[in-house]
């Protein structure tokens, strides 16, 4: 039951953002909402083992293309990098900012992966860098203006959701249409 209640739980996530309520997945599993607290007494708990979940998803298929033979090391590089914004399970960068307003704890999880998971990374650019394959670069600031252009991007995706397509009115944005955020 308790994989169900997560395999439900993160359907929801990828649907309709974080903003699910334990009654609505107590509903869909046909139980009451005091079996779905059962066996995650708190929602956070639940969005604890979620975000854990997907962590870990995201570090075994790092692992898989930084093993990859196939692969040559710019292209090792590229598929890493891409991996948060491609491969994350709730990777609608709109649901991300809903994480991190609504539930800080469980960002705050991320967040930390997000800045420290740069070691596999790290090590392809050292190689790169060695080889001649890559020119010297400061990682570090590397590593701030990509994390920050993901937090853009969460905050962008977030105020282009609040635009109202039927009836024109933007609430990201004044109320005012601006042709610029298409």
């Amino acid at each position: 039951m308790k994989d169900r209640i997560l395999k439900i739980s993160i359907s929801e996530a990828e649907r309709k953002g974080f903003r699910f309520t334990m009654g609505e997945l107590a509903k869909q599993l046909g139980r009451s909402t005091k079996t779905s607290y059962g066996y995650y007494p708190s929602k956070e708990e639940l969005l604890n083992e979620m975000i854990n979940l997907a962590i870990d998803e995201l570090k075994m298929k790092e692992e898989e293309i930084l093993h990859d033979s196939a692969l040559n090391l710019l292209e090792k590089l590229q598929k890493c990098l891409v991996l948060i914004p491609a491969d994350f399970q709730f990777a609608q960068l709109q649901y991300l900012e809903e994480l991190q307003r609504y539930y800080p704890k469980q960002w705050e999880t991320l967040d930390q992966f997000i800045h420290e998971q740069w070691t596999g990374i790290g090590s392809l650019v050292d190689e790169g860098i060695a080889a001649n394959q890559i020119r010297p670069f400061n990682k570090e600031i590397f590593i701030e203006v990509y994390v920050g252009g993901l937090y853009r991007l969460m905050e962008h995706a977030s105020k282009k959701q609040k635009y109202d397509f039927a009836s024109g009115y933007n609430a990201g944005n004044g109320g005012h249409s601006d042709a610029w955020d298409s």
